[in-house]
């Protein structure tokens, strides 16, 4: 029997669409066992994890698995990374081949469609990563540890695929300009820790815009968040979650009444950056 830990992780941050993302100390925990019975077709993880045997080309034990803690689904904070990374992760620990991190993120990325989210959730931290050709590039950036995150999380789901179709099929080349320097003051303001950086960066002209439009609250709730001591918002993902920048320590007093007021029911909860990723114990 083992276990594997897996974090939350939020793409994008503004202007990084599709190419950055942070791990989060808010956790799935997979616990895997070997058993005789016929696996859960279904479950993510282990669809992963035979997925990954069939690459590796090798045979494994079926498993069953039990989540123990579990990221919110339809939330935007990649519950389905998370799951991937983890039976990713257990092929590789059942066959006793090497871990190296280049090919597992290779792997997951490949049954995700795309790095963004399975990148911080294996390895912890900011990543930036890309996904070409069947490829993947990734690298660890600086996360400077006088910030720290929180999230703003409706009962309400938003379905990746619907958030997809709100985009435009074409930008600008302003825009497109715009957001490149964006991106480059974001990742610097990230690993500076520079307040008035961050607050002059996160902004997006390519997804947030459209996106927003499909959160209720979303607008209202940025103007509520910033004026409670939040650095900077951004959509999580493709939403409907919210990530906030706030500075260390600061629990942003007064916004969980604020959320009271909504429409729609939030909740807050403040979290810190991982900076380690994903982890397998044997129990």
């Amino acid at each position: 029997m083992f276990e594997v830990r897996v974090p939350a992780s939020s793409a994008n941050m503004g202007p990084g669409f599709d190419s950055l993302g942070v791990a989060l100390r808010l956790y799935g925990e997979f616990v895997f066992q070997e058993t005789t019975a016929p696996e859960d077709t279904k479950h993510l993880s282990l669809k992963a994890y035979r997925q990954t045997l069939k690459q590796l080309g090798v045979e494994g034990a079926n498993l069953q698995v039990r989540v123990s803690r579990t990221i919110p689904v339809g939330k935007g904070l990649g519950s389905s990374a998370a799951c991937i990374v983890a039976g990713v992760m257990a092929a590789y620990h059942i066959s006793g081949t090497e871990i190296v991190a280049r090919d597992v993120l290779k792997m997951a990325a490949s049954l995700e469609g795309h790095p963004d989210n399975v990148a911080p959730a294996f390895l912890g931290g900011l990543i930036t990563s890309s996904w070409e050709n069947g490829e993947i590039s990734y690298g660890k950036l600086p996360l400077s540890k006088h910030l720290s995150f929180a999230l703003l999380i409706p009962a309400f789901s938003l379905p990746t695929a619907k958030a997809r179709k709100a985009l435009p099929a074409k930008v600008s080349f302003k825009d497109a300009a715009y957001n490149l320097s964006q991106l480059g003051l974001t990742i610097s303001a990230l690993g500076s820790g520079d307040e008035k950086l961050v607050t002059d960066a996160f902004q997006d002209r390519l997804h947030q815009p459209y996106r927003f439009l499909l959160i209720e609250d979303s607008l209202q709730l940025i103007e509520l968040a910033k004026k409670r001591g939040a650095l900077a918002v951004a959509l999580s993902g493709a939403g409907p979650s919210l990530l906030l920048i706030r500075r260390k320590r600061d629990p942003l007093q007064g916004l969980q009444e604020d959320l009271k007021k909504l429409k729609n029911r939030w909740k807050l909860r403040l979290v810190e950056a991982d900076r380690h990723g994903a982890k397998l114990k044997i129990l």
